[in-house]
């Protein structure tokens, strides 16, 4: 019987499968991206069901519900330090935080930007601490003067802040008195003359912005030394000079006119103006 040869060789359409699979792109394709395509497709239709998004927001709602309910995350109490316990309870009102609380859906930072809208507060810092209490540390603004102004006296940071209202001058004489209009935006100017005044500043009784460009410093005997736009703290120095050589400021004179340096003038009070009047009345009635 005639033995039959056998054809090992490929056909044409399986050895063009067989090229084709050998390339990268075709694999990644076949074995990746296919059935990804095919997984998409199938959560995308089981997505638009009404009836499976409702189930899967009711699930979600339930898991996160309980993970918001487990003590751990729960905030019992709020612990502030730097103010005391007036500025404390201003705080505690401003972080409007409803106790207990699960640490996961506060948001500290609204929380945080409220207290720093306080304006006694300079800066907060909050955070949960490990006790699961509301920490909340606070950098209080310090009262460095005191602001007349028409709707009463107000307290002054070193930026010029207004921290808050003073009912009596009384209760803060150990705060410079600045008046006028623009004072509080150049308080610290304010500060240098009070801090320059040496032994005049216990008569101080205020320093008073003048047209918004320069100082006036009111003695408590009515007396004004008037100071330049420019180079006030010196000309209240040369002042201070002859207060110490001549003392200047217990004769009586009403004004002391320091805005031209090179000319500094004084204005006599009204019983020094009647005595130079009168001096001046009986010379001249010797001279005739």
């Amino acid at each position: 019987m005639r033995q039959v040869k056998r054809d090992y060789a490929p056909s044409r359409l399986r050895y063009r499968l067989a090229r084709w699979w050998l390339s990268p792109r075709v694999r990644r394709t076949v074995t990746r991206w296919v059935p990804l395509g095919a997984l998409a497709g199938i959560v995308g239709l089981v997505a638009t069901d009404p009836a499976n998004q409702a189930y899967a927001v009711e699930r979600y709602q339930q898991t996160w519900a309980y993970i918001e309910a487990r003590p751990e995350f729960a905030v019992t109490g709020v612990r502030i330090d730097g103010a005391g316990p007036v500025l404390s309870d201003r705080i505690r009102a401003a972080l409007a935080v409803d106790l207990p609380a699960s640490s996961l859906t506060l948001d500290l930072n609204a929380a945080r930007d409220r207290v720093e809208g306080l304006p006694p507060i300079a800066s907060a810092q909050i955070a949960v601490g490990a006790d699961r209490q509301l920490v909340v540390r606070v950098r209080a603004r310090t009262p460095v003067a005191a602001w007349r102004r028409a709707d009463g006296l107000w307290l002054l940071d070193a930026e010029g802040v207004v921290i808050g209202s003073l009912e009596r001058r009384d209760l803060r004489s150990d705060l410079p008195l600045v008046v006028g209009r623009g004072a509080q935006r150049h308080v610290r100017e304010a500060l240098a003359l009070a801090e320059a005044a040496g032994p005049l500043a216990a008569r101080i009784e205020g320093v008073v912005r003048v047209g918004e460009r320069r100082w006036d410093v009111v003695l408590d005997d009515d007396k004004r030394i008037m100071l330049p736009e420019t180079g006030a703290v010196d000309a209240l120095m040369h002042v201070l000079a002859l207060q110490l050589s001549e003392e200047v400021m217990e004769r009586d004179v009403a004004v002391f006119d320091m805005r031209n340096r090179a000319r500094p003038t004084v204005r006599l009070g009204e019983h020094a103006v009647h005595e130079m009047r009168r001096l001046r009345a009986m010379e001249s009635g010797e001279d005739a």
